[in-house]
């Protein structure tokens, strides 16, 4: 009769230490997910003041999303690239990083430490305003969510990205980024619609580049 309780003791120590040994798995595995998740921080003086197209938001409600035009239709930048969303109409060119157009005044800006998207684990960091001016062509963005697809046409490729997370931060010049640093990724960054006080960012992973044809 002892003999048969040890042996069934032995056999519940054993379970015991064999769950204990799938939690800590389970634990590791998930611990090493989060720390592949890496900050990183980028400056952006051209937050630090609420630009005068900024102050007046549109209303919340959903509407009808038009191509967003170029600054002025006489001006012809040198673009290096091109930012496609489909679900918010938008095809914007992007100019060199170390243009003097680069700039949120003109266009969509290319933020430093940016990478283009041909560089492995980098990340090309976009930014705009997105008030009801000529030059917010980030005005729409909002409407994007998780899931969603985002395209950059560079040097005779098309690489797509979708979209895998979305966070707002304080408006105070700086921008926190999280993403992955093993992923090649895109983030997108603009004021956030209705708030004087946040920005949001957008982060996407690369998925499959293609051949442009």
């Amino acid at each position: 009769m002892r003999k048969e309780m040890n042996i069934k003791r032995a056999i519940i120590i054993i379970m015991f230490i064999l769950g204990l040994i799938g939690i800590i798995l389970l634990s590791y595995s998930y611990i090493d997910s989060k720390i592949k998740l890496t900050f990183e921080a980028v400056n952006l003086e051209l937050y630090g003041n609420k630009a005068p197209e900024e102050i007046n938001e549109e209303p919340a409600e959903k509407e009808e999303v038009t191509k967003q035009p170029n600054t002025n239709p006489t001006t012809v930048y040198n673009y290096v690239a091109y930012l496609e969303i489909p679900k918010i109409n938008l095809k914007q060119g992007l100019v060199a990083i170390d243009s003097s157009d680069n700039n949120v005044d003109k266009n969509i800006q290319t933020i430093a430490p940016s990478n283009y998207p041909d560089v492995q684990g980098g990340n090309l960091i976009l930014a705009s305003h997105s008030g009801s001016s000529s030059i917010s062509y980030f005005k729409h963005l909002y409407m994007l969510e998780t899931g969603d697809m985002v395209s950059v046409i560079y040097n005779g490729y098309v690489y797509n990205y979708q979209i895998t997370s979305i966070y707002t931060t304080p408006k105070n010049g700086t921008v926190p980024i999280y993403r992955n640093k093993e992923k090649t990724t895109i983030t997108l960054i603009t004021c956030t619609k209705n708030s004087d006080t946040l920005q949001t960012v957008y982060i996407g992973e690369l998925i499959n580049k293609e051949v442009r044809k």
